[in-house]
């Protein structure tokens, strides 16, 4: 018991610096680029979003922001990209995921092994050792796989929801709004149906408030939704800009485009449905057909077997 107790201490400390190497090696913490972008008098991050800023984690990664391991900047850079398509807008995002996956990795595999010490004791070593490197993967790879699902499913969202910002920047532009007040117009509607959305807007809004130009800022826009169909609204309006046409007619033949798009992209997924219904009738309905069909043959045979046999 004594050597089993030694052999889990060595292994959750090597685990334990593992996991400080792969997630601060990987992963370094960095103030959000999107303030340094504010000039003073822009509403701050906290306004825009209306986030408690959590500072008990300052002076645990202080030290990360100071020392920054030799990285290139490019990797937080990164991170934080992540983080803000994720809908994570908060300073400290990056401070608590690094925190987030620090803990996964420590706590998840202690927890495994003292679960299967009090509910099975009599598990062998080599098994226990197998749960605990089943758990420190999935601490590894949790915190990841979550952030990149949310990204997706937002991902989804937004393209569900920019049609309908297309036309109702359209009907603000024509109404006589400047591009500007339109975005700033149509951000609170469109918080309503999607949070991350609205939020991305009053980014773009504090950012040409704060002295960028609205097409640097729709870049940026773009970058954070990652969507191709923003990459192309803010490509269609920095051309306006650029050739002089009207901005109008532009939005006009988009926003049919949109909506063009988005009925091609509901008539694929109809079209896939029949190909996913294929797996599902095959593993549940045509077992249960098949038997239906060949029970009453099978008892039939049955009974003439046992005929013949008397016979």
């Amino acid at each position: 018991m004594d050597l089993d107790l030694t052999v889990v201490i060595v292994l959750l400390a090597f685990l334990s610096v593992a996991g400080v190497v792969v997630v601060f090696g990987r992963l370094l913490a960095e103030r959000t680029s999107i303030n340094r972008r504010l000039s003073v008098d822009a509403p701050s991050s906290s306004a825009i979003f209306g986030q408690v800023q959590p500072t008990w984690l300052n002076g645990f990664v202080k030290k990360i922001d100071e020392k920054k391991f030799g990285f290139e900047g490019t990797l937080r850079a990164k991170l934080r990209r992540d983080l803000v398509r994720a809908g994570y807008f908060s300073d400290d995002a990056m401070r608590i995921y690094i925190f987030s996956r620090l803990a996964a990795v420590v706590v998840l595999p202690l927890a495994t092994y003292v679960a299967i010490s009090l509910i099975s004791p009599d598990t062998k070593f080599y098994l226990r050792m197998l749960a605990v490197a089943i758990a420190t993967g999935i601490g590894l790879i949790g915190v990841d796989f979550y952030v990149a699902r949310r990204k997706r499913l937002l991902q989804v969202e937004n393209r569900s929801v920019f049609p309908d910002l297309i036309d109702m920047l359209v009907v603000c532009v024509d109404a006589g709004l400047s591009l500007d007040a339109a975005l700033a117009r149509i951000g609170p509607e469109i918080g309503r149906r999607s949070r991350v959305l609205g939020t991305n807007i009053a980014i773009l809004g504090a950012e040409t408030r704060a002295g960028r130009s609205l097409p640097q800022a729709l870049a940026s826009f773009a970058d954070r939704l990652d969507l191709d169909e923003v990459r192309s609204f803010a490509v269609l309006l920095r051309q306006s800009f650029e050739l002089g046409t009207d901005v109008a007619e532009a939005l006009r033949v988009f926003s049919d485009e949109m909506r063009g798009k988005r009925l091609l992209r509901a008539e694929e997924m109809a079209n896939k449905l029949p190909v996913k219904m294929v797996l599902p009738l095959g593993a549940c309905i045509f077992p249960v057909i098949l038997m239906v069909v060949m029970v009453p043959v099978v008892i039939r045979l049955l009974s003439m077997f046992q005929q013949v046999g008397h016979h």
